[in-house]
């Protein structure tokens, strides 16, 4: 007898597929939108790392 995927595996799988790409989604639409905020002008920018 083959032993076959339950149910709640092809749930979760579909949940974490659409999880996945809702969080892209946001994430890429969203980091267009949002500007950074300014930096005071009695405080020095920050010095960006090379790393």
């Amino acid at each position: 007898m083959k032993k076959r995927p339950s149910l709640w595996m092809f749930a979760l799988g579909a949940f974490a597929l659409i999880a996945m790409i809702a969080y892209l989604f946001f994430a890429l639409t969203l980091a267009d939108h949002m500007e950074p905020a300014p930096v005071p002008s009695d405080k020095p920018a920050p010095i960006k790392s090379a790393l």
